[in-house]
């Protein structure tokens, strides 16, 4: 089973231009049992104590077979030309469409994925931890059969469309050549109070996120950088996978066919303007 959550914002300009993404991977047979962990009334991140923070951090780092935390620089010329472009298409259609397009705004594209990035991390983080290759190569190709939990970022992204995202973002050639397939059973987008184990990767990404941000500037994080360093201490050692990046797509290599009928559209509609 695979969580994701992100903290951080996905703002055009700013001070602390950046998102972390945090991912945990549990086994399935054992979800019931974590869930009675949790303390109750435990607050989301951004509401905590340094003593609710260091038990989630030893849940964590107990109970999970894998935890990934993913930072993305967004403080970058391709997030802001990624930003623009996003804008300059949503106009277009919005005029032809007389409708919101808001699934291609920049922010909802850069979130949906921010969220693969963490599933990806956990996951793979989890397979090399389990020695998937090795048991593999021993004793016969394996599948990985996979439940993934993503907190609700999206607003409306339906499950079919981020299957077809999830799938297309995780090709499998060089694992499935050593014998090790990963199935996806199903993917779900929900709340902490739909599932309470979506606060394992809340605390995750906003530990780790006000670690990386400990010297960018005035946060409202609810800890210091070094209480949140603290908490992530036990799961240091070879549970967590933690990734720094910095944003490069480009909008148009991605919806170059689409921007281009747009404006070919646009062009015979309004000849004048």
């Amino acid at each position: 089973m695979l969580l994701v959550d992100i903290a951080g914002q996905f703002h055009r300009n700013g001070a602390n231009l950046a998102v972390t993404t945090g991912g945990v991977a549990i086994a399935a047979d054992r979800a019931d049992y974590v869930r009675s962990l949790l303390p109750p009334g435990l607050p989301k991140w951004g509401q905590c104590t340094f003593a609710q923070a260091k038990e989630v951090g030893r849940i964590v780092a107990r109970e999970c077979l894998a935890v990934g935390a993913v930072t993305r620089d967004l403080a970058t010329l391709a997030w802001q030309k990624f930003w623009e472009d996003s804008a300059a298409h949503e106009h277009m259609l919005n005029r032809l469409q007389g409708g919101k397009a808001g699934l291609l705004k920049a922010a909802n594209i850069a979130r949906t994925m921010a969220l693969l990035d963490g599933a990806v991390i956990a996951s793979g983080h989890a397979a090399y931890l389990s020695k998937a290759i090795e048991r593999a190569q021993a004793h016969g190709p394996i599948t990985i059969s996979q439940t993934l939990i993503f907190d609700d970022e999206l607003g409306g992204e339906s499950r079919e469309s981020f299957m077809e995202l999830w799938n297309g973002a995780r090709p499998q050639f060089r694992t499935q050549t050593v014998g090790v397939t990963f199935k996806t059973c199903d993917v779900r987008m929900t709340t902490e109070e739909d599932e309470p184990l979506l606060m394992l990767p809340d605390y995750v990404a906003g530990l780790h996120h006000c670690v990386q941000l400990a010297d960018a500037g005035p946060n409202t994080f609810p800890l210091t950088a070094s209480q949140a360093s603290e908490c992530l201490a036990s799961m240091r050692s070879r549970k967590l996978k933690i990734v720094k990046n910095s944003f490069d797509l480009d909008y148009r290599s991605m919806f170059g066919d689409a921007i281009a009928a747009a404006e070919s559209e646009m062009r015979r509609r309004y000849p004048n303007g």
